[in-house]
Protein backbone atom coordinates (compact mmCIF):
# COMPACT_ATOMS: atom_id res chain seq x y z
CA UNK A 1 0.00 0.00 0.00
CA UNK A 2 1.39 3.38 -1.01
CA UNK A 3 1.70 6.01 1.69
CA UNK A 4 2.19 9.75 1.20
CA UNK A 5 4.61 12.16 2.82
CA UNK A 6 5.33 15.80 2.12
CA UNK A 7 8.84 16.99 1.41
CA UNK A 8 8.77 20.55 2.71
CA UNK A 9 11.27 22.21 0.40
CA UNK A 10 11.09 24.51 -2.57
CA UNK A 11 14.33 23.06 -3.94
CA UNK A 12 13.38 20.94 -6.96
CA UNK A 13 16.80 19.26 -7.01
CA UNK A 14 16.40 18.06 -3.42
CA UNK A 15 12.97 16.69 -4.32
CA UNK A 16 14.43 14.78 -7.27
CA UNK A 17 17.25 13.46 -5.09
CA UNK A 18 14.90 12.23 -2.34
CA UNK A 19 12.59 10.51 -4.80
CA UNK A 20 15.58 8.87 -6.48
CA UNK A 21 16.96 7.50 -3.20
CA UNK A 22 13.53 6.19 -2.15
CA UNK A 23 13.10 4.49 -5.53
CA UNK A 24 16.58 2.94 -5.28
CA UNK A 25 15.60 1.50 -1.88
CA UNK A 26 12.45 -0.02 -3.38
CA UNK A 27 10.11 1.72 -0.95
CA UNK A 28 6.44 2.19 -1.88
CA UNK A 29 6.25 5.80 -0.73
CA UNK A 30 4.76 8.75 -2.60
CA UNK A 31 6.61 12.01 -1.98
CA UNK A 32 4.33 15.04 -2.34
CA UNK A 33 5.91 18.40 -3.10
CA UNK A 34 4.95 21.89 -1.97
CA UNK A 35 3.44 22.42 -5.42
CA UNK A 36 0.85 19.75 -4.58
CA UNK A 37 -0.60 21.61 -1.57
CA UNK A 38 -1.96 25.09 -0.92
CA UNK A 39 0.90 27.61 -0.77
CA UNK A 40 2.05 29.03 2.54
CA UNK A 41 4.79 31.51 3.50
CA UNK A 42 8.33 30.18 3.83
CA UNK A 43 9.10 29.70 7.53
CA UNK A 44 11.95 31.69 9.01
CA UNK A 45 14.97 29.48 9.54
CA UNK A 46 15.91 31.09 12.82
CA UNK A 47 17.83 28.26 14.48
CA UNK A 48 21.61 27.94 14.66
CA UNK A 49 21.65 24.18 14.13
CA UNK A 50 20.77 21.99 11.16
CA UNK A 51 18.43 19.99 13.40
CA UNK A 52 16.56 23.09 14.52
CA UNK A 53 16.00 24.46 11.03
CA UNK A 54 15.01 21.08 9.60
CA UNK A 55 12.36 20.72 12.31
CA UNK A 56 11.03 24.23 11.70
CA UNK A 57 10.43 23.40 8.03
CA UNK A 58 8.96 19.96 8.72
CA UNK A 59 6.58 21.30 11.38
CA UNK A 60 5.25 23.97 9.02
CA UNK A 61 4.85 21.42 6.26
CA UNK A 62 2.87 19.10 8.51
CA UNK A 63 0.60 21.89 9.79
CA UNK A 64 -0.25 23.14 6.30
CA UNK A 65 -0.64 19.75 4.62
CA UNK A 66 -1.92 17.45 7.37
CA UNK A 67 0.58 14.87 6.09
CA UNK A 68 3.66 13.41 7.70
CA UNK A 69 6.28 15.94 6.66
CA UNK A 70 9.95 15.54 5.85
CA UNK A 71 12.37 18.42 5.58
CA UNK A 72 16.11 18.73 5.52
CA UNK A 73 18.60 21.38 6.41
CA UNK A 74 22.06 21.02 5.01
CA UNK A 75 25.20 22.93 4.32
CA UNK A 76 28.95 22.93 4.08
CA UNK A 77 31.24 23.46 7.07
CA UNK A 78 34.70 24.68 6.08
CA UNK A 79 37.47 24.13 8.63
CA UNK A 80 39.40 27.26 7.61
CA UNK A 81 36.24 29.32 8.15
CA UNK A 82 35.60 27.96 11.63
CA UNK A 83 32.84 25.66 10.44
CA UNK A 84 31.02 28.28 8.40
CA UNK A 85 28.97 28.78 6.23
CA UNK A 86 27.14 25.95 8.07
CA UNK A 87 23.43 26.71 8.42
CA UNK A 88 23.99 29.88 6.38
CA UNK A 89 25.26 27.98 3.34
CA UNK A 90 22.35 28.80 1.03
CA UNK A 91 22.47 32.48 2.02
CA UNK A 92 26.21 32.95 2.43
CA UNK A 93 26.42 35.75 -0.13
CA UNK A 94 23.22 37.35 1.13
CA UNK A 95 19.48 36.57 0.92
CA UNK A 96 18.18 34.94 -2.26
CA UNK A 97 21.68 34.29 -3.59
CA UNK A 98 22.33 31.66 -6.24
CA UNK A 99 24.61 28.67 -5.82
CA UNK A 100 27.42 30.11 -7.96
CA UNK A 101 27.56 33.35 -5.95
CA UNK A 102 27.76 31.46 -2.67
CA UNK A 103 30.54 29.10 -3.73
CA UNK A 104 32.54 31.91 -5.35
CA UNK A 105 32.43 33.82 -2.07
CA UNK A 106 33.73 30.78 -0.17
CA UNK A 107 36.57 30.37 -2.68
CA UNK A 108 37.54 34.03 -2.29
CA UNK A 109 37.53 33.69 1.48
CA UNK A 110 39.95 30.75 1.44
CA UNK A 111 42.05 31.70 -1.58
CA UNK A 112 45.15 32.08 0.60
CA UNK A 113 44.60 28.77 2.44
CA UNK A 114 47.15 26.10 1.41
CA UNK A 115 45.84 23.12 -0.54
CA UNK A 116 46.50 20.75 2.33
CA UNK A 117 44.37 22.76 4.76
CA UNK A 118 41.14 23.15 2.78
CA UNK A 119 39.17 20.41 4.56
CA UNK A 120 35.39 20.68 4.76
CA UNK A 121 32.36 18.58 5.57
CA UNK A 122 28.90 18.48 4.06
CA UNK A 123 26.25 18.01 6.76
CA UNK A 124 22.56 17.16 6.32
CA UNK A 125 19.82 16.63 8.88
CA UNK A 126 16.51 15.08 7.85
CA UNK A 127 13.50 15.75 10.07
CA UNK A 128 10.19 13.89 10.17
CA UNK A 129 7.17 15.41 11.92
CA UNK A 130 4.08 13.26 12.28
CA UNK A 131 0.53 14.68 12.48
CA UNK A 132 0.31 13.58 16.14
CA UNK A 133 3.35 15.69 17.03
CA UNK A 134 6.08 13.05 17.19
CA UNK A 135 9.39 14.23 15.76
CA UNK A 136 12.50 12.43 14.56
CA UNK A 137 15.80 13.58 13.11
CA UNK A 138 18.65 11.79 11.36
CA UNK A 139 22.03 13.18 10.44
CA UNK A 140 24.54 12.41 7.69
CA UNK A 141 27.99 13.80 6.92
CA UNK A 142 30.42 13.64 4.01
CA UNK A 143 34.04 14.65 4.56
CA UNK A 144 36.30 16.08 1.89
CA UNK A 145 38.16 19.19 0.83
CA UNK A 146 37.67 22.20 -1.43
CA UNK A 147 39.22 22.80 -4.82
CA UNK A 148 40.45 26.18 -6.05
CA UNK A 149 37.90 26.39 -8.86
CA UNK A 150 34.54 24.80 -9.78
CA UNK A 151 34.61 21.51 -11.68
CA UNK A 152 31.68 19.52 -13.06
CA UNK A 153 28.12 20.33 -14.09
CA UNK A 154 26.13 17.81 -12.04
CA UNK A 155 24.69 18.21 -8.57
CA UNK A 156 23.98 21.61 -7.04
CA UNK A 157 25.05 23.96 -4.27
CA UNK A 158 28.73 23.64 -3.40
CA UNK A 159 29.16 20.31 -5.25
CA UNK A 160 31.44 21.81 -7.97
CA UNK A 161 34.11 22.78 -5.43
CA UNK A 162 33.84 19.83 -3.02
CA UNK A 163 35.96 16.69 -3.41
CA UNK A 164 34.66 13.81 -1.24
CA UNK A 165 37.31 11.78 0.58
CA UNK A 166 35.33 8.55 0.20
CA UNK A 167 35.95 7.75 -3.44
CA UNK A 168 38.36 5.82 -5.63
CA UNK A 169 40.64 7.76 -8.02
CA UNK A 170 39.75 7.63 -11.68
CA UNK A 171 41.96 5.99 -14.32
CA UNK A 172 44.27 9.02 -14.24
CA UNK A 173 44.65 8.87 -10.47
CA UNK A 174 42.49 11.93 -10.00
CA UNK A 175 39.78 12.55 -7.40
CA UNK A 176 36.56 14.18 -8.62
CA UNK A 177 34.25 16.82 -7.24
CA UNK A 178 30.73 15.83 -6.23
CA UNK A 179 29.55 17.67 -9.36
CA UNK A 180 31.58 15.30 -11.54
CA UNK A 181 30.01 12.15 -10.08
CA UNK A 182 27.04 10.26 -11.43
CA UNK A 183 23.89 10.74 -9.36
CA UNK A 184 23.83 7.20 -7.95
CA UNK A 185 27.51 7.31 -7.05
CA UNK A 186 27.06 10.57 -5.17
CA UNK A 187 23.91 9.33 -3.39
CA UNK A 188 25.84 6.33 -2.04
CA UNK A 189 28.28 8.50 -0.07
CA UNK A 190 26.57 11.87 0.29
CA UNK A 191 25.50 13.54 3.51
CA UNK A 192 21.90 13.72 2.35
CA UNK A 193 21.91 10.15 1.09
CA UNK A 194 23.05 8.96 4.51
CA UNK A 195 20.47 11.08 6.34
CA UNK A 196 17.65 9.88 4.07
CA UNK A 197 18.62 6.20 4.32
CA UNK A 198 18.74 6.54 8.11
CA UNK A 199 15.28 8.11 8.08
CA UNK A 200 13.55 5.60 5.79
CA UNK A 201 13.24 2.80 8.39
CA UNK A 202 11.60 5.31 10.73
CA UNK A 203 9.20 6.47 8.02
CA UNK A 204 8.41 2.84 7.18
CA UNK A 205 7.59 1.99 10.77
CA UNK A 206 5.51 5.11 11.35
CA UNK A 207 3.48 4.57 8.16
CA UNK A 208 3.17 0.79 8.44
CA UNK A 209 5.31 0.01 5.42
CA UNK A 210 7.93 -2.74 5.03
CA UNK A 211 11.39 -1.58 6.03
CA UNK A 212 13.62 -1.33 2.94
CA UNK A 213 16.04 -4.23 2.62
CA UNK A 214 19.40 -3.45 4.13
CA UNK A 215 18.03 -0.58 6.22
CA UNK A 216 16.47 -2.55 9.06
CA UNK A 217 16.10 -0.90 12.43
CA UNK A 218 15.08 -2.55 15.68
CA UNK A 219 11.64 -1.37 16.89
CA UNK A 220 12.95 -0.24 20.25
CA UNK A 221 15.38 2.19 18.59
CA UNK A 222 12.57 4.30 17.15
CA UNK A 223 11.63 6.93 19.75
CA UNK A 224 7.93 7.36 20.33
CA UNK A 225 6.91 4.44 18.11
CA UNK A 226 5.02 2.64 20.87
CA UNK A 227 3.54 5.52 22.83
CA UNK A 228 1.35 8.58 22.48
CA UNK A 229 3.17 11.47 20.86
CA UNK A 230 3.75 14.83 22.57
CA UNK A 231 1.87 17.95 21.62
CA UNK A 232 3.51 19.76 18.67
CA UNK A 233 4.60 22.59 20.98
CA UNK A 234 6.90 20.38 23.06
CA UNK A 235 10.65 20.25 22.39
CA UNK A 236 11.73 18.05 19.54
CA UNK A 237 13.32 14.68 20.08
CA UNK A 238 17.09 14.93 20.26
CA UNK A 239 17.47 11.38 18.99
CA UNK A 240 19.58 11.11 15.87
CA UNK A 241 20.68 8.22 13.69
CA UNK A 242 23.60 7.79 11.35
CA UNK A 243 24.09 5.32 8.55
CA UNK A 244 27.19 4.39 6.55
CA UNK A 245 27.65 4.68 2.83
CA UNK A 246 26.09 2.15 0.50
CA UNK A 247 28.40 -0.79 -0.08
CA UNK A 248 30.23 -0.74 -3.38
CA UNK A 249 29.46 -3.47 -5.90
CA UNK A 250 31.85 -6.41 -5.74
CA UNK A 251 32.81 -5.82 -9.36
CA UNK A 252 34.62 -2.62 -8.42
CA UNK A 253 38.31 -2.68 -7.44
CA UNK A 254 38.97 -4.09 -4.00
CA UNK A 255 40.77 -0.95 -2.89
CA UNK A 256 40.03 0.68 0.43
CA UNK A 257 36.92 2.78 -0.19
CA UNK A 258 37.45 5.38 2.48
CA UNK A 259 40.37 7.31 1.02
CA UNK A 260 42.46 7.31 -2.08
CA UNK A 261 46.09 6.26 -1.86
CA UNK A 262 48.51 9.08 -1.33
CA UNK A 263 48.49 12.16 0.91
CA UNK A 264 45.69 12.45 3.45
CA UNK A 265 46.08 16.20 3.81
CA UNK A 266 43.29 17.11 1.43
CA UNK A 267 45.32 17.42 -1.76
CA UNK A 268 43.63 16.42 -5.00
CA UNK A 269 46.07 14.49 -7.25
CA UNK A 270 46.72 16.24 -10.56
CA UNK A 271 44.59 19.22 -9.64
CA UNK A 272 45.83 22.31 -11.48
Amino acid sequence: MTRRVLLATGNAKKLTELRRIIADCGMDLEVVSLKDIDPYPDPEESEWTFEGNALIKAREGMVHSGLPALADDSGICVDALGGMPGVRSSRWNGPEQEDIANLELVLRQIEDVPRGRRQAQFVAVMALVMPDGREFTTRGEMAGHLTNRPKGSRGFGYDPIFVPDEQLPDAEGRLRTAAEMAAGEKDAISHRGRAVRAMLPIVARELGLPVPEGLHVEPDTVPGADREGPAPTLPASEWTAQIPAVQRPESQPAARPTRAAGPTSGVTPLEP
